[in-house]
C-alpha cells in the first residue's frame, strides 16, 4: 500500500482500461487491481490542522526520463475519481490529445466521512460550523502540496491545473479568482454554484468592480438532466462569466445532454483536460492512426 493505490473500497471498484502498468496483486486466489506508477502520501496539514492523503500517479516516462519536469493536475475527491481519471488519462495519451502530466489527487485517510471533510474544505462561505474553510484548504495546496510535488516529483511550477466536481467544482472556480497566478487552468464539472444563495455569483460581481483580468484556461460544464435548482445557477454563471470578457480568460462552457449529476464526470474530464492543455497538445498522429500507418503494406 505504501507504493501503490490499492482499489480498496466499493467507491473505487471499477474496471480500469488503458492505464499503463495495471497489474494483479496478491495471490492468484485473492487478486486486486492496482494502478501502476502510483503512490499514497499521508500528510498532516498545518493550514487545515487535519490529516489528508495525496494520491499521486506518475507518467509512464517518469523513470526513463529522470530530468524531465511535468505539468501537474491537482484533482479533488480522489477517493472517488482516481480510477476514472487514471483511465481518462490513458485514453487521452493514446489519442495524443494532451501532454504527459502528473496527477495529484486530494484525499483523506480511509475511514473519514468524505462528505463532511469535503464540505468543510471546498466551500468558501460558512453556512454552519462544518463549512467555509476553503481558504485554509487552498493554502494547504499552495504552500504544502505543490512544493512537495515540485521538489520530490519534478512537477512544473509554471503549469498547474486544478479540477473538481460539484462542491469540488465550486472550490475550483473560487480558486480561479483567488489564485489565478498559481494555477494555469481550471476544470469545474457541475460546480455547486447554488451554494449559499449563489455566493459565487455575488463574489464575481464584487470581483468585477475592481478587476478587468482573470487569467487562465477555464472549463465549466453541467448535465442537462441535473436537478433544475442545481443546474440553472451554473448556466447563469456560465453566461455571466462569458459576458465579462475578462482579459486573459480562455473560457469554454459546455452542456452535456441527457446526463445527470455524476455521469457528467467522464465526458467532462475528457473535454476539460483537452481544453486546459490545448496549447500543449503534442504534435503527431494518435495511437490508432499510428497503428494503421505502421501496418506492413501488402
Amino acid at each position: 500500500m505504501k507504493n501503490s493505490v490499492l482499489i480498496r473500497n466499493s467507491m473505487l471498484a471499477m474496471v480500469l482500461l488503458l492505464v499503463s502498468g495495471v497489474v494483479g496483486a496478491q495471490q492468484e486466489s485473492d487478486r486486486s487491481f492496482v494502478i501502476g506508477n502510483s503512490h499514497i502520501i499521508p500528510i498532516e496539514s498545518r493550514n487545515t490542522g487535519r490529516q489528508h492523503e495525496l494520491v499521486i500517479i506518475l507518467p509512464s516516462s517518469y523513470q526513463s526520463q529522470p530530468t524531465k519536469k511535468y505539468p501537474v493536475l491537482y484533482y479533488l475527491d480522489a477517493y472517488w475519481d482516481t480510477p476514472l481519471l487514471a483511465s481518462t488519462y490513458g485514453n487521452l495519451i493514446y489519442d495524443n490529445e494532451v501532454p504527459e502530466f502528473i496527477m495529484v489527487g486530494l484525499s483523506y485517510p480511509e475511514g473519514k466521512d468524505y462528505g463532511k471533510e469535503r464540505r468543510l474544505d471546498y466551500t468558501f462561505t460558512p453556512v454552519d460550523e462544518g463549512s467555509g474553510k476553503s481558504d485554509q484548504f487552498l493554502a494547504f495546496i499552495k504552500t504544502e502540496v505543490a512544493p512537495l510535488i515540485e521538489k520530490q516529483y519534478r512537477g512544473l511550477s509554471t503549469d498547474r491545473v486544478l479540477s473538481g466536481n460539484s462542491l469540488g467544482g465550486l472550490f475550483t472556480l473560487t480558486a480561479a479568482y483567488k489564485a489565478p497566478e498559481f494555477f494555469s487552468g481550471f476544470i469545474a464539472i457541475s460546480p455547486a454554484v447554488e451554494w449559499d444563495n449563489k455566493a459565487l455569483i455575488k463574489f464575481d460581481q464584487s470581483y468585477a468592480k475592481d478587476h478587468q483580468s482573470l487569467p487562465g484556461r477555464v472549463f465549466i460544464s453541467y448535465g442537462a438532466k441535473e436537478y433544475s435548482v442545481f443546474r440553472e445557477p451554473i448556466a447563469q454563471f456560465q453566461t455571466t462569466l462569458a459576458e465579462r470578457k475578462y482579459q486573459g480568460l480562455a473560457l469554454q462552457n459546455y452542456v452535456m445532454e441527457d446526463l445527470d449529476h455524476t455521469a457528467v464526470k467522464g465526458d467532462g474530464y475528457v473535454r476539460g483536460l483537452k481544453w486546459v492543455w490545448k496549447p500543449k497538445k503534442p504534435a503527431g498522429p494518435s495511437g490508432l492512426e499510428k497503428a494503421y500507418l505502421e501496418q506492413p503494406k501488402k
